[in-house]
């Protein structure tokens, strides 16, 4: 069987015309960005040596909270928990927004 010939739904769909509500596509985008984050946060936090419950208690959270966060739960993504992360993790957070919705997280060092 040749797996290159599947496609989504949603491309199938798109090839008949249907365009998903801007709703949809926003939330998707804030999910993957969610998700995207919490791998940033999961690979950050493990190459400092911290573990889950020490990273709650910089973030003021739950370490079932920052679990939540790790595995791209954390909805929304707000400038809050952005600023957040910078202090706990000891990094800069570079949020890049464009117009078509491919947005990106991403961690940079902090000066020091």
């Amino acid at each position: 069987m040749n797996h290159t010939r599947w496609k989504l739904a949603r491309e199938r769909a798109a090839v008949d015309g249907y365009t998903e509500p801007a709703e949809v596509v926003a939330e998707r985008e804030q999910i993957r960005l969610a998700h995207d984050l919490g791998q940033l946060v999961y690979d950050r936090r493990t190459a400092l040596g911290l573990s889950e419950p020490v990273l709650a208690e910089r973030l003021g959270m739950t370490v079932d909270e920052v679990e939540t966060l790790e595995l791209g739960g954390m909805l929304p993504v707000t400038a809050d928990l952005l600023v957040r992360l910078a202090a706990a993790l000891q990094v800069t957070v570079d949020l890049h927004v464009v117009s078509d919705g491919h947005n990106t997280v991403a961690f940079g060092e902090r000066a020091a």
